[in-house]
């Protein structure tokens, strides 16, 4: 039989376990030891009424189906009891959740998760912060954003890798400046790391470009591609119909993929809203295939 009332803290510290994948993983998230976490979970599966939520393979923790049921409704539930604290005036951070992303994944890749939290939790506003990958960590770092997704190049130095996303050459679809015997580009601002690896690639080459426009707005680098004025190197997700990919048959040479990587605030900050929306975005985004 399940109890009435379940202590908020045991479902904060079973989702930990649920996103760590540990008993572990989820100490360090909450800041309690391994085996104060354990503790938690018997007294959740007592008031629960299930016999076991996990299952021990090897050093990672199995959802039975059991808590597979209860992962959502403890979302909400966490949601709702923060959301509660906010309009009664208790919690520390009475504010809206801060994401923070480059520009082109805002309408490429984050659709699906922010239509998705809005609709299951209306009452909380997403404030959604464009910069460059380099500028968002700064901000992470300062406590300006609670959330981020960023370019992170080949390598992951921190946060949790999502997907891999090519890296292409887009150009108009009737006619780019192949005549022309140094390539313009269209690039992002300093700071953007497909800007850094498609300089790169060129100058292994040898191929002889400049770079032509530069701007912080996908918008801008779209409106001057699609005029034919020069070629953007562009994550493939943020290429829209009607613009050209082109190939090392085109003379360009290949780019490598980049990493898309989560990253969020302390562990110390995190809140349940911040989580919602990190699960959401990890549902949407991760791709179906292995990476490397």
């Amino acid at each position: 039989m399940v109890s009435s009332w379940i202590d908020p803290s045991l479902l904060k510290t079973f989702l930990a376990v649920v996103d760590g994948g540990s008993f572990a993983a989820a100490a360090d998230r909450i800041g309690r030891t391994q085996s104060a976490v354990s503790m938690q979970m018997k007294r959740l599966e007592e008031v629960a009424g299930s016999p076991a939520l996990f299952i021990r393979t090897g050093r990672a923790m199995k959802l039975t189906p059991r808590a597979e049921a209860m992962v959502l409704h403890a979302r909400r539930v966490l949601v709702a009891h923060e959301e509660m604290a906010i309009a009664l005036g208790a919690a520390k951070n009475g504010r809206e959740l801060r994401l923070g992303t480059p520009e082109d994944y805002v309408s490429s890749l984050l659709p699906k998760a922010l239509d998705r939290f809005a609709k299951l939790y209306p009452k909380i506003e997403v404030n959604v912060v464009c910069d460059t990958s380099e500028e968002l960590r700064k901000q992470l770092s300062e406590q300006k954003i609670d959330l981020a997704v960023v370019t992170a190049g080949q390598v992951p130095a921190a946060g949790e890798r999502l997907r891999d996303e090519p890296l292409v050459w887009a150009a108009s679809a009737g006619h780019w400046p192949e005549q022309d015997s140094v390539i313009p580009l269209a690039v992002f601002q300093p700071g953007c790391v497909g800007r850094k690896l498609a300089l790169d690639a060129c100058i292994g080459v040898g191929l002889n470009h400049r770079i032509a426009y530069s701007s912080p707005s996908l918008a801008g680098l779209l409106a001057v591609v699609r005029q034919g004025l020069a070629i953007a190197p562009l994550a493939r997700c943020s290429v829209p119909d009607g613009l050209r990919i082109l190939t090392k048959d085109d003379g360009l040479p290949p780019l490598p993929s980049l990493v898309i990587a989560m990253l969020k605030r302390e562990i110390t900050s995190a809140s349940p809203i911040v989580d919602a929306l990190e699960q959401e975005i990890r549902n949407s985004v991760v791709a179906p295939q292995p990476l490397p």
